[in-house]
């Protein structure tokens, strides 16, 4: 087991074996022990599980002497209903981590490219690698089996409008996946910014993978889709591994797909809670990234050196509300917040304050 970098800076020193592991943020809360007030460290929504659905999830326990449906047909069908996609073309599965390894397995032969960004989310680098493919800088022009676009990317929070994506597809020798795992962060009309629409446009090239562990924030649960043509549904369910989505998660995706009230509450707290946080950030002199729009659930902030970013995530550390050191993305000078409740900023800012001087 080797010993990976300090995702907190000096105070927490996690381990990880880096040689199949990635360094991912909401291990260290746990380090906080009593202190622990709140995790921005992860990206998943600040409401909070939705509780009808937890209950539901907890209410398949009572099943779990059986197995759980191999079509996941009532939870696939919830889905459908939610995203407006046929559920004949999606599948569900154990987090978005288990259709990143398969698509890396069974995607078209030739090295890995990601999205056009200098930092973008670094498992998908651990699957190619793991699967034998070369990974390609972002700027690269070489010809790649697979592309991946974040979309919104983490960390920079940044979005390829559809028209710039559909240009990229079009452009592309091989198959575009696109992670849509905040998607639906965007609000009412987020169908129309989604890639799911490519799909059909080209269905040989484009596949959209969600982790719905964000919106839900369930990822101690772990859920995922993938959606696909025809095709390539049916070439990727011949490769998942059976059984791999559990009973509870099944049931918490029926409700949660359902919860109308969750999602309308989720549209009308997180933006301005995002806003209010890159106000607090800017009063210490740090520089979010402005290019990121207001639904994005995390804040990308530029802290103007590293030894900055490492002693403002050990201050977080320290005060029960860990952030991320996005070290591990080769950025060492920025910090990814989660967005979070106005109480828990307090904590934060008032930590920052006193170890920076300046006011919260």
């Amino acid at each position: 087991m080797a010993v990976a970098e300090k995702e907190t800076g000096n105070t927490v020193e996690m381990l990880w074996d880096q040689k199949t592991q990635e360094v991912h943020g909401g291990q260290t809360w746990r380090a906080c022990g009593d202190s622990f007030v709140d995790d921005f460290s992860v990206t998943t929504n600040a409401l909070g599980a939705p509780a009808p659905a937890v209950a539901a999830a907890a209410a398949a326990l009572a099943h779990i002497h059986h197995y759980p449906a191999a079509d996941t047909g009532d939870a696939l069908a919830a889905m459908a209903r939610l995203t407006s996609f046929p559920a004949s073309q999606m599948l569900l599965g154990n987090g978005a981590s288990e259709f990143i390894d398969l698509i890396m397995r069974v995607g078209p032969p030739g090295a890995f490219k990601p999205g056009p960004y200098a930092a973008a989310y670094k498992e998908y680098d651990r699957a190619a690698i793991a699967s034998g493919r070369e990974v390609l800088a972002p700027d690269s022009t070489n010809a790649a089996g697979v592309t991946v676009v974040i979309h919104p990317n983490s960390p920079t929070g940044d979005v390829m409008d559809l028209a710039a994506l559909d240009a990229l597809v079009d452009g592309a020798t091989g198959l575009v996946v696109v992670d849509e795992s905040f998607i639906v962060f965007e609000g009412p009309n987020w169908r129309a910014a989604s890639a799911l629409s490519l799909i059909d446009k080209y269905p040989t090239k484009v596949v959209v993978i969600c982790s719905w562990t964000k919106l839900w924030s369930c990822p101690g649960l772990r859920l995922g889709t993938i959606a696909a043509s025809p095709a390539w549904t049916t070439t990727l369910k011949a490769m998942q591994t059976p059984w791999s989505c559990n009973s509870a998660a099944q049931a918490f995706a029926v409700a949660a797909a359902g919860d109308g009230d969750y999602l309308r509450r989720t549209w009308g707290t997180q933006p301005g809670w995002k806003r209010q946080t890159e106000a607090r950030l800017r009063e210490l002199g740090w520089t979010p990234n402005a290019a990121s729009p207001a639904w994005v659930p995390w804040v990308y902030v530029d802290t103007g050196g590293e030894a900055t970013a490492r002693r403002a995530a050990d201050v977080a550390q320290a005060a029960g509300v860990p952030v991320r050191w996005c070290q591990s993305y080769g950025q060492p000078a920025f910090l990814r917040l989660g967005v979070r409740c106005p109480a828990s900023q307090d904590v934060l800012f008032a930590a920052w304050a006193q170890a920076f001087g300046k006011a919260a």
